[in-house]
C-alpha cells in the first residue's frame, strides 16, 4: 500500500514525539536521586536567581572564588575529602560568577512555590527547569539533524539523545549549559532557515537570541561570533555585521550591569576567572574524564565524541561543513576556557547534540550498508552500560557470542553474497535495537544500584512553605 506524504508526516510526528516522551520519562525517573551532591550548583543558582528577583543589583549565593574576595560575607567549615558530607559554603554578596538570566530561569519554579530564602530546596523543584529545557534540546536536535542529514538521521539522533544513559543523566541537572544548549540549537535552526529563505522576521529573531546567549553564560558570546563567522563564509557580510554589533552591545550591556552594581567586585570576579588557565591537555580531559560527581564509564560518550570528530573530518559538503564549523567552535571554546583542573563535565553539555547527531549519522550509514568496520565501534563501546549495572557474562560465553555475531560480517567482507547481505540488514537493525533497549534498562536501574553500593543523599520531600 502506497504511503502518501501526509501519512508520512503524521507517522514521523508520532514517532518523534513518542521518542521525546520516552526521553523525558527517563530523565524524570528518579531525577532527584542521581546524580546528587550536597554542593550541587543547581541549588546555588536557584539562590542567585531568587536574590536577583528581589534585588537585581545585589544577588547573593555560593561562590568558588573566596580567596581575597571582598564580597565574601560568610563561610562554613567543610570536609572536601568526604564527598557525601561536603557542604562547603562561601557566600558572597554581590555574586557575579555568571550572568543572571539562566539563574532566574532555574529559580523561577522555587520562587513561585514559595522557596525564596537561602534554604534547602527539593532537588525535583531545582531540576524542573532543566527537565523542561531537555524537551527543547531533544526536539531541536531532531530538527537540526534532520535539516542537515535527512529524516532518518534526525530520528536516530533523537533516539540516541533520548536514551543514552550519560545524555539522560546530564539533562537532569540545572546547570547553565543545559539552558544554553537549546538556545544554541534554535539559533542554528534559524540560521539554516534564513540562509535558505531570507526574511526580516528570521533575522530579527536570530539577532535577539544572539543578544541573550551571553546573558546566560559568558561562553555564550562565542556562539554569536561563530554565527557571524558562518555568515561571512556565506558572503552575508551585512547580516554578520548585525550579529557582531549585537554581540558587542550585549557584552557592553553586561559590563554596564556589573559596573552599575559594584564595579570593584565585578571586575575582580572577571579577573578571577583567569585561575582556570589553559593547558595543552585541556581537551584531553574532556575525552577521558567521563563523570558526574564521580566516574560514570559510559562508552557511548566516547563513541559519540569520536564519531563527531570523524564527521568533522568529512567536512566537504555544505551540511558537514556546517556541523564541523559549530562543533569545532565549541571544542576550541572548551580548550581555551574550561582549563584542566576545573574541567567540569557540564562544560561539555552543549556538545551532546553534536555527539547524538554523529551517532545518528553513522548508525544510518550502518543500517543502509552493514559492514564490519563500522559495526565494530558500536559493539566495542555500545555495550559498556552492562558494566554500569554489574551485568557480567561468562568469558567463554561472551567470546563465543562475539565470534558467532561477527562471523557473517567477516564472511561478507571476504565473499560478497546477496543472501548474506540481506541477513546482515536484519541482524544490524536488531543489534542497534538491543543497544537502545540496554541503554533504557541501564538508565532505569543504575540509580538504585549505585545508591545500594555508595552513600546517596535522600531526596528532599516537597513541602510548600506557608505564605
Amino acid at each position: 500500500m502506497k504511503i502518501f506524504p501526509l501519512n508520512k508526516i503524521i507517522i514521523s510526528l508520532i514517532s518523534v514525539w513518542l521518542t521525546v516522551l520516552i526521553g523525558v520519562g527517563l530523565r524524570v525517573y528518579k531525577a532527584d536521586v542521581f546524580p546528587i551532591d550536597n554542593n550541587d550548583d543547581g541549588l546555588f543558582y536557584a539562590w542567585a536567581g531568587n536574590s536577583f528577583l528581589s534585588s537585581p543589583l545585589n544577588p547573593v549565593t555560593h561562590s568558588i572564588f573566596d580567596k581575597d574576595n571582598p564580597a565574601l560575607i560568610w563561610r562554613s567549615q567543610y570536609f572536601d575529602y568526604l564527598p557525601i558530607e561536603r557542604f562547603g559554603m562561601k557566600i558572597v554578596r554581590p555574586w557575579f560568577d555568571h550572568p543572571p538570566l539562566a539563574t532566574v530561569l532555574i529559580a523561577l519554579p522555587a520562587h513561585l512555590l514559595g522557596y525564596r530564602e537561602m534554604t534547602v530546596i527539593p532537588q525535583l523543584i531545582i531540576r524542573f527547569p532543566a527537565l523542561v529545557a531537555s524537551i527543547l534540546t531533544l526536539f531541536f536536535t531532531y530538527l537540526i539533524a534532520r535539516d542537515l542529514f535527512g529524516e532518518k538521521v534526525g530520528q536516530l539522533s533523537l533516539l540516541f539523545l533520548a536514551t543514552i544513559p550519560y545524555f539522560v543523566i546530564a539533562h537532569r541537572q540545572s546547570f547553565i549549559e543545559n539552558f544554553l544548549t537549546p538556545l544554541f540549537l534554535i539559533c542554528l535552526i534559524l540560521l539554516r532557515k534564513y540562509l535558505r529563505s531570507a526574511s526580516k522576521t528570521k533575522l530579527i529573531l536570530l539577532v535577539a537570541l544572539s543578544f541573550l546567549v551571553g546573558w546566560f553564560k559568558v561562553i555564550g558570546f562565542i556562539l554569536t561570533f561563530s554565527l557571524a563567522g558562518w555568515l561571512i563564509l556565506k558572503k552575508r557580510l551585512r547580516e554578520s555585521l548585525y550579529l557582531l554589533l549585537t554581540s558587542f552591545i550585549s557584552i557592553l550591556s553586561y559590563l554596564a550591569y556589573g559596573f552599575l552594581a559594584n564595579p570593584e567586585i565585578f571586575l575582580k570576579t572577571l579577573l578571577n576567572q583567569q585561575v582556570r588557565g589553559a593547558y595543552v591537555t585541556s581537551f584531553f580531559y574532556s575525552l577521558t574524564r567521563i563523570q558526574f560527581y564521580g566516574s560514570f564509564q559510559d562508552g557511548w560518550y566516547v563513541l559519540g565524541l569520536v564519531l563527531a570528530l570523524f564527521l568533522t573530518l568529512r567536512a566537504r559538503k555544505e551540511e558537514t561543513k556546517f556541523f564541523a564549523w559549530f562543533f569545532t567552535c565549541w571544542l576550541l571554546a572548551l580548550f581555551l576556557l574550561s582549563g584542566r583542573f576545573n574541567n567540569s563535565p557540564w562544560y561539555r553539555y552543549p556538545l551532546l547534540p553534536f555527539m547524538a547527531t554523529a551517532l545518528g549519522f553513522y548508525a544510518d550509514r550502518l543500517l543502509k550498508k552493514p559492514q564490519f568496520f563500522l559495526l565494530l565501534p558500536f559493539f566495542l563501546l555500545g555495550l559498556t552500560g552492562l558494566d554500569l549495572i554489574n551485568f557480567d557474562l561468562n568469558s567463554t560465553v561472551l567470546r563465543l557470542l562475539v565470534v558467532v555475531f561477527f562471523l557473517p560480517y567477516l564472511l561478507n567482507f571476504l565473499i560478497k553474497n546477496k543472501r548474506l547481505q540481506s541477513y546482515l540488514y536484519w541482524t544490524t537493525g536488531l543489534f542497534l535495537t538491543i543497544l537502545v533497549l540496554i541503554n533504557i534498562v541501564v538508565t532505569l536501574k543504575y540509580p538504585s544500584l549505585h545508591c545500594s553500593q555508595e552513600q546517596c543523599l535522600a531526596p528532599q520531600k516537597i513541602v510548600l512553605p506557608l505564605r
